[in-house]
């Protein structure tokens, strides 16, 4: 058994090749890939995007897919060669695909037969994109899907001569990753990570959730979030441990691979745990084999950790938080405290600078409610080919992240929503997150989002008002004042939402942010 000294995200890959090369490395729709097995497809790949699409270090390679092999394959291929892998959200409507392809300068693209109707749309306005690799074409009668002429199948990558690795000089200040963060207005901005951005997550990650080489880590996170693409896939090359790719979110399909291969780690928005959760026929699948449940994303549902709790009696359940800017993992929240503290992020990691200020830029003391700022040293480079534009959010060496946040004395942060999002009624703050929290507890609520509108009439004098938006549970029974009783018996007076609206579904950006603008 040998190994190599790692510097840079593909000698993460190569010393697990060199230890463990019979180790099951991914499984995908029922079959099992060792590490050996992958390396010599990837190195295949790698010569491809080098001589066919001319894949230099330094070059961006888009791919837009959903979770597959061929997303995994091509993620090693191109960090092999010191290209930036920039993935293409695949749930944005063709406008924002086109944005993000021609902002990454991309030449070579990557697309699945999935989402070719909305790519090939973006595609008609990236005339950077000189090179396109078709996924999934393949036979039947799909082949015939009219992809863009002169497309490189998939399959003739891997049919190239393999080459062998190391193929680049990496430093650890090259770029690995080029991820487009999802706000809820403006253009998204591209947050690039370096060699040695992606190993400090690597370790974060590890502590964060204890991850383990004989772990088997369920990826049905997008591959194209920082979740996914900056947590699971390398923690688990570094490892050496097994990633199950699932395709899509299917409830049933999830609880049959962990049922199948005994899955450890399941890491999930709060939604797909509610459904987790609510499944009708869930006991009838064996999940005795997970140890660690995940989640992040938005608030989570007081209900849904009593389930998981009922339901995962031995299971640790982790509430955590990063920003795409903060190199993804920041925080995380004890499994003992899953419901004593349900609204709190957790504590800081030990290698992660946070201080919470004033508008003054001062810290405030415990207890008290500040913006959440990080280390410069936590945060990513820059945003890519937007000079100074990260150096605008920062303050004496730390990135103002725009949420609100307060941190007790035991050390628990807690969020209060963003900045943008603080409420002003009759002179007292309200934040919104806070408010979320409260009506997210009720058992009746699935889903809440709290916006502030301006106050009219008699009430003109309160400047603004509270307005909730709720989503109830199906076949549940809710009134406006049964949502106000919940919330008065938990907040004080002036949090208490003015209006209540009840919608079947609440709207949100592609990344699953509330679009609260269209609330108010």
């Amino acid at each position: 058994m040998s190994g190599i000294p790692i510097n840079n995200v593909p000698d993460v890959w190569n010393n697990t090749v060199a230890k463990f090369p019979n180790k099951t490395a991914v499984i995908f729709e029922g079959k099992s890939h060792t590490f050996a097995e992958l390396d010599e497809r990837i190195r295949r790949i790698s010569a491809a995007l080098r001589e066919r699409c001319r894949v230099q270090k330094g070059d961006r390679v888009s791919i837009a897919m959903p979770n597959c092999l061929e997303f995994y394959l091509t993620y090693w291929g191109a960090v092999h060669l010191g290209a930036v892998v920039s993935p293409v959200n695949i749930r944005l409507r063709s406008d924002g695909m086109q944005y993000v392809i021609n902002t990454s300068e991309s030449e070579t693209l990557l697309v699945h037969r999935s989402t070719w109707r909305a790519v090939g749309e973006a595609l008609e306005g990236c005339p950077n994109i000189k090179h396109v690799v078709a996924v999934g074409f393949e036979g039947g009668e799909e082949a015939s899907t009219d992809i863009r002429e002169g497309a490189i199948p998939f399959a003739e990558l891997e049919a190239a001569d393999p080459l062998e690795f190391p193929c680049a000089e990496i430093g650890g200040d090259d770029l690995v990753t080029l991820v487009y963060t999802s706000g809820t207005t403006g253009q998204p901005k591209g947050a690039v990570m370096t060699h040695d951005n992606e190993l400090f997550n690597i370790k974060n990650n590890i502590i964060a959730h204890s991850c383990r080489h004989e772990d088997v880590n369920l990826l049905v996170v997008p591959m194209f979030h920082c979740t996914g693409l900056y947590s699971i896939v390398p923690t688990s090359a570094y490892l050496g441990s097994t990633v199950v790719i699932a395709s899509r979110p299917n409830m049933s399909e999830l609880a049959q691979l962990v049922q199948e291969h005994r899955i450890t780690t399941f890491t999930g928005v709060p939604s797909l745990l509610h459904f987790l959760t609510t499944m009708k026929d869930l006991d009838k699948y064996d999940l005795s084999s997970i140890r660690m449940i995940a989640y992040s994303g938005s608030p989570m549902p007081r209900q849904t950790i009593t389930r998981l709790r009922a339901k995962f009696p031995q299971v640790a359940l982790h509430n955590f938080f990063g920003l795409t800017e903060t190199i993804s993992i920041t925080h995380v929240l004890p499994s003992e405290d899953a419901l004593e503290r349900a609204e709190s992020i957790g504590k800081v990691l030990p290698d992660v600078g946070m201080r919470i200020i004033d508008e003054e830029g001062n810290e405030v003391p415990t207890g008290a409610v500040g913006e959440l700022c990080f280390r410069r040293e936590n945060v990513v480079r820059e945003y890519w080919r937007r000079p100074g534009l990260l150096e605008e959010a920062m303050i004496d060496g730390w990135f103002r992240t725009g949420d609100f946040a307060m941190v007790d004395e035991n050390g628990y942060v807690f969020l209060k929503g963003r900045k943008k999002d603080m409420i002003i009624v009759g002179g007292e703050n309200v934040y919104a997150l806070e408010v979320e929290n409260v009506l997210v507890s009720h058992d009746a609520i699935r889903d809440a989002a709290v916006v502030g509108v301006e106050a009219t009439g008699i009430a003109t004098y309160l400047g603004e008002l509270i307005k909730a938006v709720v989503v109830i549970e199906p076949g549940a029974e809710l009134s406006e004042r049964d949502v106000k009783r919940h919330c008065a018996e938990r907040l004080a007076t002036f949090q208490i939402p003015h209006v209540v609206e009840f919608r079947d579904e609440l709207p949100r950006n592609p990344s699953g942010k509330v679009l609260k603008e269209e609330l108010k």
